[in-house]
């Protein structure tokens, strides 16, 4: 698991000089400091009560930020009395403005948050643009970190537009790099392909090599995050030299370790130890407790990776020791559930408990969704290894809820609308309604039998139309629901408010994977890529309900689908294969026009395999309907090891469509975490 702190790379914002009260006073760039505070707090000693003091105060605050941030917290006081001294509101407001850096390098946002408003407030009252874009920048930083992406995107839009407006194309870059860096943590790879591209345009035009460097990192980590991991190896390559040549180790250190992560995901456990390896030794040499934290983590994650629990206890303490050195409590939460994995796989159930306990008390502490969310995600796996499994699937469902609380609300937002008009509607309707028999009562009492009559046909009409309005609201709240949830799990939700999770003792699941989407991704444009993907996605949509498959959802460009659920059904298995024959078809007859036509196209893997799920609702914010368990990790591991235009299927549903479909056995294949398992090639139907 990776450090969720906000990348280095994105901390390139620029400062300049500042005056104020006729006192000069410098504002400092928010990225790692590359020497030691010691020769300015020897000078310090001797500088007189005056501006070029107050500097030196706040650039040994600035240098503490990524290193030895409680002790730098001691010159906050000194440095605030000493500009209040000076009457220096510019004064008050950097210090205020780096002190919420430390407190945000730690991980403290109630009070990186509380000195960065105060640091805002105080550069809207100066009417300073400059520093006030920048203020607003770092505190879409701390809602960004704390896990509240919507407001981090308010507020680096409310930068960006500053920026815009003063011409400041430079910190327009930094702050793109900032929005890029949110849409990647809500999965939204489209915008954060097109932030990064146009940082790298403005970059290259600026001509400086350095900050060249660190687009081509996020660039790199962009394409690390959708799977394309020979492109993001290619640009994090390339961002090296720039690095290194603008003496940023700190960053340089970190580009290894996300070659190291890219070579950990891609199962090349020892180039990532090397890469690891080399990020220590970049670490060591600059003393940064940053770099060697994620070092160490990373090398935990291949020992566990590799069921070497030993090693992978080893590296995540001391990778806990680098992070509670700088205080990064969210880090230090993750890391007690890793821990506590390890020490159960360790059959060491006491410490175990332990660490998870410290974890939720630590992630109650900072009451950050980010924080829950590492704790939960570890707890089931806890559970699950312990044989919990009641606890497992409470715990795995509150992770979900917790990961998907966060962003991608459109859904929920949409029924719930539906849901209050519809309530709002009939509610007015009954209330009009009674009013008209009221009216009705009283013509009739006043008037005579025709104005009764009268009065009738107006109500009958209102509620009429009134019903109608009612009767679309509920049509459009059933829609929504149906195109989230199964038939079945839906009518279960409306009927009990709640839907149970269920043991389906045997489905076939289906997963696909894309081959061509790096080489796509690097010919057409995001837009043209969503396009293509959202056609090939459509089609697939049709070929499930055809054949009365369940898709589950999609991940990247892979998709997943389950037959023989929420009902069970004897023809689960036939059902997949047949669906899947015609998605190969169907990739094909895409691929002959593509090329007719000179253009990139798509080439698909399919997997599948039979046996036992628990299928259920995940979710209370975002209602999600998925499926766990073995089965579908095998299921993966068909498609992974099938070939590109085959379909790879297990033993098991090789059993149940062998009398209708010619199959070539491949005998037993290595697969990951499994072992050796009977493969066939799907060839077509008998």
């Amino acid at each position: 698991m990776r450090n969720i702190k906000t990348p280095f790379f994105f901390l390139s914002i620029s400062f300049s000089v500042w005056l104020w009260s006729g006192i000069a006073i410098k504002t400092y760039a928010q990225s790692p400091a590359k020497n030691k505070p010691d020769d300015l707090i020897t000078q310090l000693q001797t500088a007189k009560e005056d501006s070029n003091k107050l500097n030196l105060y706040i650039e040994i605050l600035q240098r503490h930020i990524y290193q030895n941030g409680q002790e730098g917290l001691n010159y906050e006081q000194p440095a605030l009395e000493l500009a209040k001294k000076l009457n220096s509101k510019i004064g008050i407001a950097s210090v205020k403005n780096v002190v919420g850096r430390i407190y945000w390098r730690m991980g403290n946002f109630d009070m990186a948050f509380k000195n960065h408003f105060e640091s805002l407030q105080l550069a809207i009252e100066i009417d300073d643009k400059h520093f006030t874009a920048r203020v607003l920048t770092f505190i879409g930083q701390d809602y960004g970190d704390s896990g509240n992406y919507d407001s981090a995107l308010v507020y680096f839009n409310k930068s960006i537009e500053i920026y815009e407006a003063i011409g400041d194309k430079k910190n327009i870059s930094s702050a793109y790099q900032l929005v890029a860096w949110v849409y990647n943590n809500m999965g939204n790879y489209t915008e954060v392909l097109k932030y990064n591209y146009a940082t790298l345009n403005i970059e290259e035009e600026l001509g400086d090599e350095y900050t060249v460097a660190i687009a081509l990192s996020n660039i790199a980590e962009s394409h690390e995050k959708m799977g394309n991991y020979s492109e993001a190896l290619k640009f994090y390559y390339k961002s090296i030299s720039g690095l290194l040549n603008g003496r940023d180790t700190i960053n340089a250190a970190h580009v290894y370790a996300g070659i190291g992560d890219i070579y950990k995901t891609t199962e090349n456990y020892k180039a990532a130890i090397n890469a690891y390896e080399y990020t220590l030794k970049l670490g060591y040499k600059i003393s940064d407790h940053t770099v060697l934290a994620r070092a160490f983590h990373g090398n935990g994650d291949v020992y566990l990776l590799q069921n070497n629990f030993e090693g992978a206890l080893d590296n995540y303490k001391k990778a806990f020791d680098e992070y509670k050195f700088f205080g990064n409590k969210q880090a230090l939460a993750s890391l007690y559930s890793q821990i506590g994995i390890c020490y159960s796989k360790l059959n060491k159930p006491e410490e175990a408990k332990k660490c998870f306990d410290d974890a939720l008390a630590l992630s109650q502490e900072l009451n950050s969704n980010v924080s829950f969310t590492n704790y939960y995600g570890g707890k089931h796996l806890y559970d699950s290894l312990t044989g919990n499994w009641e606890h497992a699937y409470k715990n795995y469902r509150r992770y979900i809820v917790l990961r998907d609380s966060t962003f991608n609300k459109d859904n929920l937002k949409k029924m719930l609308s539906t849901q209050m008009q519809y309530e709002n509607e009939k509610k007015e309707a009954a209330a009009k309604a009674e009013q008209e028999k009221k009216d009705i009562l009283q013509r009739t009492i006043r008037n005579s039998i025709t104005a009764a009559l009268a009065g009738s046909l107006i109500f009958l009409i209102v509620v009429y139309r009134q019903r109608n309005k009612i009767s679309k609201a509920r049509k459009r709240s059933d829609e929504l629901l149906l195109n989230i949830l199964p038939e079945e799990v839906a009518e279960e939700l409306k009927v009990k408010g709640e839907a149970d999770a269920k043991q389906i003792d045997e489905v076939t699941v289906m997963f696909t994977d894309f081959k061509g989407f790096t080489s796509m991704s690097e010919k057409l444009t995001p837009k043209e890529l969503v396009k293509d993907i959202h056609e090939c996605f459509s089609a697939f949509d049709h070929i499930m309900e055809k054949y009365g498959m369940e898709k589950i959802k999609t991940i990247g460009d892979s998709y997943m689908a389950a037959g023989g659920l929420p009902t069970p059904n004897k023809t689960h298995a036939e059902d997949a294969v047949k669906a899947a024959l015609e998605i190969i078809q169907f990739i094909a007859e895409g691929k002959a026009r593509k090329i007719a036509a000179g253009l990139p196209y798509f080439e698909i893997r399919i997997g599948i395999h039979t046996g036992p799920v628990v299928a259920g609702i995940v979710g209370v914010k975002k209602f999600a309907y998925d499926i766990w368990g073995d089965t579908v990790n095998t299921a993966s591991r068909m498609e992974s090891s099938g070939e590109v235009g085959r379909i790879n299927i297990s033993g098991s549903t090789y059993e149940l469509v062998k009398d209708k479909f010619k199959c070539t056995n491949r005998g037993k294949i290595q697969a990951k975490g499994k072992g050796e398992i009977d493969m066939y090639f799907l060839e077509a139907i008998s």
